[in-house]
């Protein structure tokens, strides 16, 4: 009895195709990230200008150490405070001598070591963005009577101009 010979099948191509679809695959998909801040950056200063001069008593000061704590005006300080704080310091219009004499001259203040977790800054500005946001839907109810999202864009530049967001960041520390 002859036996046949079986057939081979030709494996060599299939790397080839392997690779291929890997590259597909690669090139198709997207990553996106799960945390960052969308801001639009002020100009570059003007070498010749000088920096403004600005009271003491109009900026909150907010300290990130490298352990992720947290410091408002030299006490410490939860992640649920810094809300309530910078909404006193903004809308203080100069009753307390603690907080800002009016909201167009209202600086927050972030200073963060270079240890300081990136989750635990950015909970930090969202915290202070939140602050603005109340602040600034609180007056648009009040004078007309919608949310501020739902304003037309002159009301927002009208009520953005009454409470300018100003967040200052110091160069991070090392220690």
């Amino acid at each position: 009895m002859a036996r046949r010979k079986l057939q081979e099948i030709n494996a060599g191509s299939m790397a080839d195709i392997a690779f291929l679809l890997l590259i597909f695959f690669l090139v198709t998909t997207t990553m996106e990230s799960m945390y960052g801040v969308s801001r639009k950056l002020p100009p570059p200063p003007d070498p010749t200008q000088k920096p403004p001069i600005v009271k003491e008593r109009n900026i909150l000061e907010i300290l990130i150490n490298r352990n992720d704590q947290l410091m408002i005006e030299e006490h410490p300080a939860t992640f649920k405070e810094i809300k309530g704080e910078v909404i006193k310091h903004v809308t203080n219009f100069g009753k307390d001598p603690r907080y800002a004499v009016s909201p167009e001259k209202a600086v927050v203040n972030i200073t963060h070591d270079r240890g300081t977790s990136y989750k635990t800054y950015i909970s930090v500005y969202n915290e202070i963005l939140s602050a603005y946001n109340e602040i600034r839907n609180q007056e648009a109810m009040q004078k007309y009577g919608k949310p501020f999202d739902q304003l037309t864009p002159a009301q927002q530049d009208e009520i953005k101009k009454k409470y300018p967001q100003i967040v200052a960041e110091a160069t991070p520390k090392t220690q």
